[in-house]
């Protein structure tokens, strides 16, 4: 990673001298400069603990060509995003293009104009922290989502759990069909949940009650004040008819709107009363 409060390390690649002794003097001063004479000592100075945070390399290095010594860096997912900048005698716009389809970043011709290698330097460590920095607040961020999908699956779960093993019976209603229902209401209609997901309404209540069920309902949908609780009737599948209290509301379904329903079996509310 490139640390902004410590001078850089760059790695010069390069076995003429005066070059050396050139981009040192100038480089000195504000970078930490390593030197590697040919390409294989280059790539162990990059896989090294204390990587370079940009590489200056001589087109014409000894010891492993250009081409080799970028396709092993680039290739590597600890020194693929180390930036190389390729140097050389003034090139033709072909030598140039090769080079940026090795993977190299920049050219610098030689005489070394200060000001010039300075200025290319910093621009792409300067690239390079802002796609480290992007790169982080990315990792950061997924971790984040990550840790909050986490969370809401928790809490689905942990709301599952309750809706599950509410001793009321507990159902969605979408189109006259049950859309959810939990244990409690399966055991109150004597059905399977296979049996009753999917199931029309009439399934388990009478005629009568399926209209003035259906009527509360539209009613409440089109604003009507209606108290949310009120007493009803369902149809065991044995053919019992129990007694129920109903508690609904209308809740989000997908692009519509549903009935959740809350039935209390009115022979258990009363066996509950003698146990409190």
């Amino acid at each position: 990673m490139v640390r902004p409060q410590s001078k850089q390390v760059l790695l010069i690649v390069d076995a003429d001298p005066e070059n050396i002794d050139h981009l040192k003097t100038i480089l000195t001063p504000d970078f930490n400069v390593n030197v590697a004479a040919d390409g294989r000592e280059a790539i162990r100075s990059a896989l090294s603990p204390d990587p370079p945070g940009l590489i200056l390399l001589n087109i014409m290095a000894p010891s492993g060509d250009t081409c080799e010594v970028c396709g092993k860096l680039k290739a590597d997912i600890t020194t693929k995003d180390i930036p190389i900048i390729l140097i050389s005698a003034p090139t033709t716009e072909d030598t140039e293009a090769e080079g940026f389809e090795l993977g190299a970043a920049d050219y610098i011709t030689m005489p070394f104009k200060p000001s010039v290698v300075k200025a290319r330097i910093q621009t792409h460590l300067e690239l390079r922290r802002y796609r480290d920095n992007l790169e982080n607040k990315v990792k950061r961020r997924v971790s984040e989502l990550h840790d909050e999908i986490q969370e809401r699956r928790n809490v689905e779960d942990t709301y599952h759990d309750l809706v599950e093993h509410a001793r009321d019976g507990i159902a969605i209603i979408h189109d006259f069909k049950v859309r959810f229902a939990n244990s409690a209401f399966c055991k109150m209609i004597g059905l399977s949940k296979d049996e009753l997901i999917g199931a029309h309404l009439r399934k388990f209540i009478s005629e009568d009650e399926f209209i003035k069920n259906t009527k509360r309902y539209s009613d409440r949908i089109a604003g009507v004040n209606l108290p949310r609780i009120y007493k009803s009737q369902v149809i065991h599948s044995n053919g019992t008819t129990i007694d129920v209290e109903l508690n609904v509301c209308v809740v989000p379904y997908g692009r519509s709107l549903a009935a959740l329903v809350i039935a209390r079996d009115m022979r258990e509310a009363e066996a509950w009363k003698y146990c409190i």
